[in-house]
């Protein structure tokens, strides 16, 4: 009976320990929207929207302590639609999922993680890296695969505000996946935070290269942004845009944010020319929610002739936990 007992104890002890050198949370976003969308050619329209500023999304994190500054790590994580309630893509975890490595060599990820332009990609849009964002509305460099399966992924530690990143996903079914490699790496010191991205995408002989430079620059009243991308795609057709962006923290609980962007396609791609701006602002009301609203107008011309434009408007909330 004593024997039994102390091998309980002892058991317990274990897996205590176990535990304490572990963690598993839960976390999520949910963001609702009503928006306002007059395409050009379309149907003009309010629609109730999920994550125009945040991509509405719910997963499990955790690591584990293996000993010598050495950790395990995963994540799974699915979007989903707050306004109809299915699941993005139709997959159970279609933003990310992924098991890996950290320590003092950096993090190696395998699985379905953001690929290295991806980090880069969005850091310094203005308007919050959101649905609202020039570049999320008609710039084609933010056209490349996100999230592509079959990835192994390493990002380097931090080297004087420096840090690198390197994924590659393999193309498994011939000509039926993309095999996509990509690079970035960015800076963040002081005031500046910079970061240059590239991807390649390659499907059945065909390469699509997506390039992606940008930095900000902290004055104090606002964050001042700008970035280039340019886009190469089959038979010499190229795309090169630009933008400019300003924060400005009007208060502890508000921040207003405006930028202007630029896009042209050349000759083999039509030559059409796409400008416009956004406009909005984002409001805290909790540490865990917040308001936003937000005006984006932007048309495309060719020839002078209008070709392609929207005009949206609308508001919304945040909520994470």
């Amino acid at each position: 009976m004593k024997k039994s007992l102390m091998a309980l104890a002892v058991l317990g002890a274990m897996v205590g320990g176990a535990h304490a050198q572990s963690t598993v949370t839960l976390y999520g976003k949910i963001d609702a929207s009503l928006m306002h969308n007059n395409p050009l050619g379309g149907v003009s329209q309010w629609t109730v929207e999920s994550g125009t500023v945040s991509g509405s999304r719910w997963g499990l994190m955790g690591s584990e302590e293996l000993g010598g500054g050495l950790k395990a790590n995963f994540v799974l994580e699915q979007g989903f639609g707050i306004d109809t309630g299915n699941q993005t893509a139709g997959q159970a975890f279609s933003r990310q999922s992924w098991v890996g490595l950290s320590g003092n060599f950096g993090e190696v990820r395998i699985g379905k993680p953001w690929t290295a332009y991806d980090d880069v990609s969005g850091a310094i849009n203005a308007m919050f890296d959101s649905g609202f964002s020039v570049e999320n509305n008609f710039f084609k460099s933010t056209g490349h695969s996100a999230n592509p399966a079959n990835t192994v992924r390493y990002s380097t530690p931090t080297f004087g505000g420096f840090t690198g990143a390197a994924s590659y996903s393999l193309d498994e079914v011939r000509n039926t996946n993309l095999s996509v490699t990509s690079i970035s790496g960015s800076y963040a010191g002081g005031p500046l935070s910079a970061g240059a991205g590239y991807q390649v995408e390659e499907l059945g002989g065909t390469n699509n290269k997506f390039t992606r430079l940008s930095a900000s620059y902290d004055l104090g009243p606002a964050v001042i942004k700008a970035l280039y991308g340019n886009v190469k795609l089959p038979a010499a057709a190229k795309t090169s845009e630009y933008s400019i962006g300003v924060d400005v923290p009007v208060s502890g609980a508000l921040m207003v944010s405006a930028g202007y962007g630029y896009s042209k396609d050349n000759a083999a791609l039509g030559s059409e020319k796409r400008t416009g701006f956004t406009l909005g602002g984002m409001y805290t009301l909790s540490k865990r929610t917040y308001a936003y609203a937000g005006l984006t107008d932007w048309d495309g011309k060719t020839g002078g002739i209008k070709t392609s434009g929207n005009t949206k408007y609308g508001f919304g909330m945040v909520h994470t936990f």
